[in-house]
């Protein structure tokens, strides 16, 4: 008989503007049978935009009000008043400052009654002063209005009877996206085993659904699907008791999505490319680099394993150990591409490039909205772009003692 089944999350994980030289010339505009502009560039070392050092604005303390003390933020956003509207999981509350960065109100609170939040993933504004909160754990999305007081809930629905819903934020007017994992249990003929081995694919991962939802948690349409990280069955014990790890293979690529007003940007992580979806959802612009991602090294897994923060390797021994036991795994010949996207207020496509924990710097791609390649950002790894707009990015930064902090930093962009 089972009596543990444990699936850890193995994750590991560069944005700036203009150096006075020419914009990198578009690469050829070619179109595919549906009528769909797929643009590739050639990469270029340009610097789209360089990132202050010093924030702009930021609110956050180690010691202080309850209000500036954050357990963790789960996402920051600017209404269209300038405020940062911050979601502390932490404390499932929802703050507000103002664009000097006064608190004016926080609402919202642990549990499951209407506005209340038991893991709340983020908190997005909306045109007119609203502002749209979802928690993963309930699968649900709450509307509040511009003074905080709750408006409606709604249940995020799934294709597949047992899945795994994360919710992404905002895909467009009156839209929100999500990213669905379909989890496969065992009936009463088949054991756990097996059925880990039917989601489980060691060479192109379980899939991924990115779904759009209506603000009442209905299914709109599904806008891509795209394989998983790739994950290896470990099992260990005997006789009665049996332990399964399904393990995240060392560089293997994940899907990411992100949305906005403008529509979804999806990357399958493999390669430098994103599809675009507009507003209603139709595949409109495809846009690639013309650059393969870099050859996966073993001195690439000596540094991704010493970086892990396992407690459980301290020593020498431990260390070689796991990494003769990652040899042992399917791992992918190259590291992944883009890890994480972001689409800016006036329509340019942020996307994030793979790089190893510890790195100081992430390298952000930047695309105009047609398309092509407008150069690169670096942005300190102790920084996690939430927002691009206004001149300025909006994010999550962490200090040395792990002190959270809402921040905006502006762009510094060279004239071309």
């Amino acid at each position: 008989m089972i009596r543990a089944l444990a699936v850890p999350a193995a994750l590991v994980a560069f944005v700036a503007c203009g150096d006075g030289g020419e914009a990198p010339a578009p690469g050829p505009g070619t179109f595919d049978s549906a009528g769909v502009s797929i643009v590739t560039s050639a990469p270029t070392d340009g610097v789209y935009a360089d990132v202050a050092e010093e924030a702009a604005l930021a609110v956050g303390a180690e010691e202080g009000p309850e209000e500036l003390l954050f357990g963790r933020i789960a996402s920051v956003a600017r209404d269209e008043r300038g405020n940062l509207v911050v979601a502390d999981r932490a404390a499932g509350e929802i703050r507000i400052f103002g664009a000097d960065g006064s608190h004016l109100r926080s609402f919202g609170g642990r549990g499951e009654g209407p506005g209340e939040f038991r893991a709340l993933d983020g908190a997005w504004p909306t045109p007119g002063g609203g502002i749209v909160a979802a928690d993963g754990r309930l699968d649900r999305i709450s509307r509040f209005d511009a003074m905080g007081s709750p408006v409606g809930t709604a249940e995020l629905s799934s294709p597949d009877r047992v899945a795994l819903v994360t919710p992404l934020g905002l895909a467009g007017p009156e839209t929100f996206l999500g990213q669905v994992r379909p989890l496969s249990m065992p009936s009463m003929d088949e054991s756990p085993a097996d059925a880990l081995e039917e989601i489980m694919d060691e060479e192109h991962g379980p899939p991924v659904f990115f779904l759009r939802y209506a603000m009442d948690g209905r299914v709109l349409d599904t806008l891509a699907r795209r394989p998983g990280q790739r994950r290896k069955l470990s099992t260990s014990g005997d006789g009665d008791t049996i332990m399964m790890q399904l393990i995240v293979v060392p560089f293997s690529p994940q899907p990411s999505a992100a949305g906005s007003d403008h529509g979804v940007a999806i990357t399958g992580g493999t390669e430098y490319e994103i599809s675009l979806f507009d507003a209603s959802g139709q595949l409109s612009r495809i846009a690639r680099l013309a650059e393969q991602p870099t050859l996966r090294t073993d001195e690439h897994l000596e540094a991704y394993v010493r970086s892990s923060g396992n407690p459980f390797m301290q020593d020498e021994a431990s260390i070689r150990k796991m990494i003769a036991n990652y040899r042992e795994m399917p791992m992918p010949e190259s590291l992944p591409a883009y890890t994480r996207l972001r689409i800016a207020e006036t329509g340019e496509l942020w996307a994030r490039r793979y790089s190893l924990r510890g790195a100081p710097f992430h390298r952000w791609d930047v695309f105009g909205t047609e398309g092509r390649y407008l150069g690169r950002v670096e942005v300190p790894s102790s920084f996690r772009v939430e927002e691009v707009g206004r001149g300025r990015i909006a994010g999550i930064a962490t200090d040395e003692l792990g002190v959270q902090r809402a921040e905006v930093r502006d762009l510094i962009f060279t004239d071309r």
